[in-house]
């Protein structure tokens, strides 16, 4: 295996019980959401590919400008840029084996989460965080480990 998959396999052993502590989504609540993912992963995959496609074009005109203000926007740009796609694209590789309730579908959506992640860390690191960055995150970690017991 490896190393960055068995990094990634113990990220998820660690987070694991920290979210197995969390407060939980009542049974049919979490069977919702694994029927629903699929479609979610798709939906958003495809939104976010024509979205990082049309932001692209935006982009373009915007590197201009920010360059002349020190450039650090149109790092935190493109690393967000970036970011989004590799994530609309595990969304969209993940949606087949959400269907068939496998957890390699799973695990591309907590990759995605990961890239997610790190890319909220660079631009904070950059001073273009924020706590509704954090609360995102942190709910959606919470979501994709409510449901990570349905797939195998």
């Amino acid at each position: 295996m490896p190393d960055a998959l068995k990094h990634t396999a113990a990220l998820e052993q660690w987070l694991a019980p920290v979210f197995r502590k969390a407060p939980h989504l009542p049974p049919k609540a979490r069977q919702t959401l694994v029927t629903i993912a699929p479609w979610l992963a798709l939906v958003f995959g495809v939104l976010g590919v024509l979205a990082i496609l049309s932001t692209g074009m935006l982009a373009s005109m915007f590197f201009s400008f920010t360059m002349m203000l020190g450039g650090m926007t149109s790092i935190a740009l493109l690393i967000a840029l970036l970011a989004s796609l590799l994530s609309a694209i595990l969304e969209l590789l993940a949606v087949k084996p959400l269907l068939a309730r496998r957890k390699t579908g799973w695990n591309l959506l907590f990759y995605g989460m990961l890239v997610s992640t790190l890319s909220f860390i660079a631009n904070a690191i950059i001073g273009y965080g924020s706590l509704v960055g954090v609360v995102a995150l942190v709910i959606g970690y919470w979501l994709l480990f409510e449901v990570r017991e349905e797939y195998r």
